[in-house]
């Protein structure tokens, strides 16, 4: 029996045009009730966010990292049960009773899924190369790490582990739920928490730079934990990762492909877009 824990959901926000959309969803949650929150760190300023019940903004002024506005938003939260959204991110149904379930299930850390689903050529791929570990599709189960977009964590955790980095521009999660997991919080992922994921790269140049971004700072944190990762060592020399980066592109794809056989067979033409954007991992990878 789920035990509606009192949840504080945290969203980063600088002025998403979805987030009055992500906000509905979230109070449209079975078991959302009067002791919940929504906190929102950001920026506002189309005034999405007046007038809501249950919705705390906190305007910081001026732009601010995601991980820092989480950060903030961790501050300021009343409950002991943190649940991680991104401003793009439409919960579906059932997401919150299913992060409930989870935690009742004696998980401390815990991410949801997200949707194999795109809504064209470019935001299908970035969907499905992002997020290919935690498609909701996927059998629930023990992660080395977990991403944000879509994550609860129990308090005592993060006052364990402390706070996420904001030296890092990208890839905190993965820094984040790595100290979790070496602290001995393993990250379990819950497939029917599930979202939906309304990004914005929509073009091969979007895709193309984020994904080199998150190469160049994920890189960097997996060096940093390399004994919990497992991190290859081609990844110590950069100059290796450039020149190796059309082969180690290819095994990567292949890897996903072949461990996600009915998921990627129904999506066959993103394969190509999938290997481009590995390659822009590894040039992102060998430029940190």
């Amino acid at each position: 029996m789920t035990v509606d824990r009192q949840t504080s959901v945290i969203i980063p926000s600088l002025n998403s045009p979805l987030i009055s959309s992500v906000v509905d969803a979230v109070l449209a949650q079975d078991g959302f009730g009067s002791g919940d929150e929504i906190i929102v760190v950001g920026r506002d300023e189309t005034m999405q966010l007046s007038q809501r019940a249950q919705v705390r903004f906190i305007d910081t002024g001026r732009p601010v990292t995601a991980p820092v506005a989480r950060n903030i938003g961790i501050g300021a939260a009343q409950s002991d049960l943190l649940l991680f959204l991104d401003s793009d991110c439409l919960p579906q149904a059932g997401w919150l009773r299913e992060h409930r379930r989870a935690h009742d299930s004696g998980h401390p850390v815990v991410g949801g899924g997200v949707l194999p689903v795109g809504d064209n050529y470019w935001h299908l791929v970035y969907n499905l190369t992002m997020f290919h570990e935690l498609f909701s599709t996927e059998a629930a189960g023990a992660r080395p790490f977990l991403p944000t977009l879509n994550l609860s964590v129990e308090r005592p955790v993060i006052t364990e582990v402390g706070l996420l980095d904001t030296g890092l521009m990208r890839s905190q999660d993965l820094d984040w739920t790595t100290r979790m997991k070496a602290a001995g919080f393993m990250p379990y992922f819950w497939p029917k928490a599930s979202i939906r994921h309304e990004h914005n790269r929509r073009t091969a140049r979007q895709v193309w730079r984020d994904a080199s971004t998150i190469g160049t700072y994920a890189s960097q944190v997996r060096l940093r934990h390399e004994d919990v990762l497992g991190t290859p060592a081609v990844l110590r020399n950069r100059y290796a990762t450039l020149l190796l980066s059309p082969l180690i592109a290819l095994y990567v794809t292949a890897r996903i492909i072949v461990k996600r056989p009915g998921t990627m067979l129904r999506h066959l033409s993103t394969w190509p877009g999938i290997y481009f954007s590995k390659i822009a991992w590894c040039w992102g990878a060998s430029r940190r």
